[in-house]
């Protein structure tokens, strides 16, 4: 059956429509250009110069030296001296804990390590005392036998001539003999008390060398809820109250050496095998140009950035503070002559694969692939 004209006529015309729309989608979607009126567009000449490889990195100013105060033995603060961001001077008292356990062990320790050595040095004193007593005893024999030598030679006399009897001169022999072999016995008792003494004297030391150090930590234990200043320098921080509780172990403020400062710097992990001592950074402050070098890199990599600390060569800026944060650049590796494009925006969009280069004209621009 023939189809009427008209039915032909619409078919042809909802196909064309269709074919219509099919092109327009697929022809935007291959679009290859746009126009932007030139004025809204950043041009920057591509030169050959002199390049430095330098990243950007933000530091912040500390002090060369700081010194933590933690609490040594916990307690309730009961006096503050000095205020916080004041300078003080090493062994000036800057606040006082009170610690009624701390206190009655450290009197308990010392009670007991002085009867310790209250019972060492009566034993030291009667080593001595026996030493004394072997002495006289030699002593008293020495005497007796120049005693009996007198004797004996008066009694050879007498006896050969029979004025005494023979009973008188024998035994002041055997007297003689007597003490000769006690001398020679205490003598030899003598030489093993002095090496028995001499052994036991060195433990005592020893004993009593350990005893006074652990009588000074029990004392100092206790002095040390006196917290001093240990070295010289601004007390910039003190967090504490009066009545607080402190644990020990816990911070309880910092002293900074204000006359020296350093810079810490947070580096992206990418250029870790890159940043050693000795590298250089620069920046500006109030319109004037530093200097820095790297003193210290740590190895610990958190969040994707290592630290450094840097120290200024020659002259620090003036009335800088702790904690001021300085924008500067560090240089990675010595100038080299190269093409350059000066960094834009188009770095963050295309991760600086490609960039848009006009023609001799102007009026065009074509991608193009760089690296």
């Amino acid at each position: 059956k023939k189809t009427p004209l008209w039915k032909l006529s619409a078919i042809g015309g909802v196909v064309l429509a269709a074919g219509y729309i099919a092109y327009t989608l697929f022809a935007d979607s291959s679009v290859r250009s746009y126009r932007v009126p030139k004025e809204q567009l950043i041009v920057s000449t591509v030169t050959r110069g002199s390049f430095e490889d330098v990243i950007p990195i933000r530091g912040t100013i500390q002090p060369l030296n700081s010194v933590f105060l933690d609490a040594v033995n916990g307690g309730v603060v009961e006096e503050v001296f000095v205020e916080e961001g004041s300078f003080v001077e090493a062994g000036q008292p800057l606040l006082q804990l009170s610690n009624t356990n701390l206190r009655l062990s450290a009197a308990q320790n010392d009670t007991n390590i002085t009867e310790q050595l209250n019972f060492l040095g009566n034993i030291s004193n009667n080593l001595e005392t026996d030493k004394l007593r072997t002495e006289r005893e030699v002593i008293d024999i020495e005497y007796r036998l120049i005693v009996l030598e007198r004797q004996k030679n008066r009694f050879e006399g007498l006896a050969d001539s029979s004025l005494i009897s023979e009973e008188e001169y024998t035994s002041v022999l055997d007297e003689l003999v007597y003490q000769r072999k006690l001398l020679e016995n205490s003598k030899a008792r003598q030489a093993l008390e002095d090496k028995i003494r001499g052994e036991r004297m060195l433990q005592i030391a020893t004993q009593v060398e350990k005893l006074e150090e652990n009588l000074e930590v029990s004392q100092s234990s206790f002095e040390s809820l006196l917290v001093r200043a240990p070295i010289s320098g601004q007390l910039t921080s003190l967090p504490v109250d009066i009545g607080e509780s402190k644990m020990s172990g816990e911070r309880l403020g910092q002293i900074d050496v204000v006359d020296q400062y350093k810079i810490v710097a947070q580096v992206d992990e990418f250029y870790v095998s890159r940043v050693s001592a000795n590298q250089s950074s620069r920046f500006t402050l109030l319109g004037e140009s530093y200097q820095s070098r790297v003193i210290k890199v740590y190895p610990e990599i958190t969040n994707g950035t290592f630290e450094v600390d840097m120290v200024f060569d020659k002259s620090a800026p003036e009335n800088i503070r702790r904690g001021q944060s300085l924008q500067m650049e560090m240089v990675l590796g010595d100038a080299v002559e190269s093409l350059l494009l000066p960094v834009g925006g188009f770095l963050q969009d295309t991760g600086g694969n490609w960039v848009f280069v006009l023609d001799s004209v102007g009026d065009n621009a074509i991608r193009r692939n760089i690296r």
